[in-house]
């Protein structure tokens, strides 16, 4: 029983880390076309977002971590396709991080690091997608 509500939990971390980039790349696009006015408002939404992925990517890594080890009895015996998921996981986390201070920095005026947010995203998306993969790979 606890590890299929690890699992529901996973999967609730997994919807919300990808709603991220998702949403952000369609509101990239809004934002472009509206009015200075709604530009503002729109504004809002990015860091938001960011929060619920941020506790997405929590969930995932506790409920993940706690799985590997109630149901599979630990990280040795897992198959290659599952280091490559993780090696997918750490640099997103880490890309993560750099997102946080690139928001910081534009928060403080920083546009250099405000226009560099949206590249970096796309590659967390790609990470996060690359992580999903290799977990089917992985568990199938």
């Amino acid at each position: 029983m606890l590890n299929e509500i690890l699992l529901i939990l996973h999967f609730v971390g997994l919807a919300m880390g990808l709603a991220v980039p998702f949403s952000n790349m369609v509101m990239q696009g809004v934002a472009a076309n509206a009015p200075p006015a709604e530009k503002t408002v729109l504004a809002r939404f990015p860091p938001a977002m960011s929060r619920v992925g941020d506790i997405g990517l929590t969930l995932l890594l506790v409920t993940g971590v706690t799985m590997v080890f109630t149901k599979y009895g630990g990280f040795a015996g897992m198959p290659w396709q599952f280091q490559v998921k993780m090696a997918a996981v750490v640099l997103l986390v880490a890309l993560v991080g750099y997102i946080h201070t690139l928001m910081g920095k534009a928060r403080r005026g920083d546009a250099t690091a405000a226009a560099r947010i949206p590249a970096v995203g796309r590659v967390t998306f790609l990470l996060g997608l690359t992580a999903v993969i290799f977990s089917v790979l992985a568990f199938d």
